[in-house]
């Protein structure tokens, strides 16, 4: 739903995400710190990530969107991988 944002990302999240991205883009020695690269290494836009994913207020890094996303895709996945539909399809 376009505008709805979910709980987890509202209030002191946003602010703390923000301040992550400026710190992160105004130091070009930052580095990535799951995969270790700069941005000028990887191209990317920073994003701040979750040092422990999915817990909701803990603490942020700065994070390549590569990185940012696919690590979020894969929880994703892993919670969803013993969900079962009540019909075969």
């Amino acid at each position: 739903m376009p505008g709805r944002v979910r709980t987890h990302y509202a209030g002191d999240y946003q602010r703390r995400a923000r301040l992550v991205r400026l710190r992160a883009d105004a130091d070009p020695t930052t580095r990535c710190w799951r995969c270790g690269l700069t941005k000028a290494e990887h191209g990317q836009p920073w994003d701040a990530g979750h040092l422990n994913d999915g817990q909701a207020g803990g603490p942020l890094a700065a994070e390549c969107r590569r990185c940012n996303r696919s690590s979020g895709a894969a929880m994703g996945n892993r919670m969803r991988k013993g969900l079962r539909t009540s019909r075969r399809w």
